[in-house]
């Protein structure tokens, strides 16, 4: 068993951009609900209360001008952070920087050595840019621990981002750094955010170091497995980092509405697995989760819950067969070649 840390607050309950926003802030709490009912908190499962993000932590990805303008919007509560996706409200800046606030707290704990894992479910917020908001998102909880642990001497962080849009902002933030960033995604021409095409493959010391898998519409489970095998193992083996960083969303769920893809729980705890056994070998263990994308609330909750069961106790997934999505997908006709061919063409580019 390994006791896994897992930060929450009540007060994520207050990124809220409304009752019509696909967005729900209660999924987290969900989560700790269903945690609760089957008696893995305090055995499983350490809860911590995360502060607020001070703006000294903010900038280490985002600018302060960027700060202020949000922390303005936050205080008016009208209008838009960016160009439609991500309302102002009253106390969006508080709002935000607590759910940064849990991915540092947890991140801190992994490498204090205090926890081998760690969890942020309210984190995930991948798109956000050190001088805009984007796609739901105002703060990159991701790329801040990722700066902190550079900061404190962590040299080789990797960052596998399963979330069904594209890590665009965790992209342009280490795109020169020798940072590992491996970012599944659906792609169509058209999907938001319209990034994240083979070749953006980083820049100076982060050139191929960005590994973008951008993967047709309705790919399924059989293709998602060959990429977790044949692109995302062997790019860690070749990286070999120090700290892991799993962005979790579960967009790329066939059930989501908002996304493209058609991934199962298979996919996710396939995925999951692969980067435990990659932290375990190279990190000492060393890997903090968040969350992220995930429009169907259940299906969100119970691959999270899942995720967290396997972190701790694989042997007990048993238990819990009636969470799991009951057949694995299987990629439609053209889109299963498109599929081929990207993975192929990915492997090609980076030499594996």
């Amino acid at each position: 068993m390994e006791k896994l840390v897992l930060s929450y607050s009540d007060k994520y309950l207050n990124y809220d951009f409304g009752p019509w926003h696909p967005f729900k802030p209660y999924r987290e709490q969900k989560l700790i609900e269903l945690l609760r009912e089957h008696d893995l908190l305090g055995t499983y499962v350490d809860l911590v209360e995360p502060e607020l993000a001070s703006d000294d932590e903010l900038m280490l990805v985002h600018t302060k001008d960027y700060i202020e303008y949000v922390k303005k919007a936050s205080a008016n509560g009208v209008g838009y952070l960016d160009y439609g996706d991500t309302p102002a409200f009253r106390g969006v800046h508080e709002a935000a920087a607590i759910r940064v606030g849990g991915t540092l707290l947890v991140t801190k704990l992994v490498n204090a050595n205090k926890y081998v894992h760690g969890f942020n479910p309210g984190g995930g917020f991948h798109h956000a840019k050190p001088g805009e908001a984007a796609g739901f998102c105002v703060y990159n909880d991701i790329a801040i621990a990722i700066k902190w642990l550079r900061n404190h001497g962590v040299r080789r962080v990797a960052v596998v981002d399963v979330d069904v849009h594209h890590a665009d902002g965790t992209q342009e933030v280490f795109n020169n750094e020798d940072v590992l960033l491996i970012s599944t995604h659906g792609y169509d021409g058209r999907f938001y955010p319209g990034t994240g095409w083979i070749d953006e493959d980083g820049v100076g010391p982060g050139k191929g170091l960005k590994v973008n898998i951008p993967l047709p519409p309705h790919t399924g489970d059989d293709l998602y497995s060959i990429v977790i095998d044949e692109v995302i193992k062997p790019m860690l083996d070749r990286y070999s980092p120090e700290f892991l960083v799993l962005q979790f969303g579960v967009d790329a769920h066939t059930g989501d509405e908002l996304g493209i893809l058609d991934l199962t729980t298979a996919s996710y705890l396939k995925v999951l697995s692969i980067i435990h056994e990659m932290a375990h070998k190279y990190a000492g263990g060393r890997l903090v989760m968040t969350g992220g994308g995930g429009y169907d609330v259940w299906n969100t909750v119970k691959t999270w819950f899942l995720a967290t069961v396997l972190l701790t106790d694989p042997g007990k997934l048993s238990q819990y067969s009636n969470y799991l999505d009951p057949e694995p997908t299987r990629t439609p006709g053209r889109y299963y070649e498109e599929a081929l061919y990207v993975i192929d063409a990915v492997k090609q580019r980076f030499g594996i």
